[in-house]
């Protein structure tokens, strides 16, 4: 056991010199161009033209992630398809709950308000089945009140 011991300390030891820092002689050289940097002449007009076409390119692969990442109607369509409230409602009709247009009609300009009863639910306001809470996030129940105030 011993001699395990010992093995495993002279091996992390090495490990721990091996490590450190370069020897004196590398770290003291001064650092010279290599060939490649010595040889490297000034992109040509053509370089310079494919280099800002790449350029131009990327920006315009950056530019519809961020559109994506906005919030909007869509966005919103697709958030409350995914927490499932197609389930109990409907845009136009009313199935279980209300219709969201109607909640619209009813709700105008209350943002705040129906995002609290979409996060913590509420019993009746529009009948005599409860909307239990819901697991939804206070900045996405802002996101589905507005989106369902907007359907006017």
């Amino acid at each position: 056991m011993k001699r395990l011991v010992v093995a495993g300390l002279a091996g992390l030891a090495l490990f721990a010199v091996s490590c450190q820092q370069k020897p004196k002689e590398e770290a003291e050289q001064p650092s010279t161009p290599t060939q490649e940097q010595q040889t490297k002449q000034e992109p040509t007009a053509e370089e310079q033209t494919a280099q800002q076409a790449q350029e131009q390119q990327a920006k315009q692969e950056e530019k519809p992630q961020v559109v994506a990442q906005a919030p909007t109607a869509v966005n919103a369509e697709a958030l409350a398809k995914s927490k499932g409230c197609f389930a109990c409602h409907d845009i136009n009709v009313k199935k279980v709950g209300p219709a969201f247009k109607d909640v619209a009609k009813k709700e105008a300009g209350k943002v705040d308000e129906v995002a609290h009863k979409i996060k913590n639910g509420g019993v009746g306001e529009w009948g005599n089945v409860p909307m239990p809470p819901q697991n939804v996030t206070e900045e996405e129940a802002k996101q589905l009140a507005q989106w369902i105030l907007s359907l006017k």
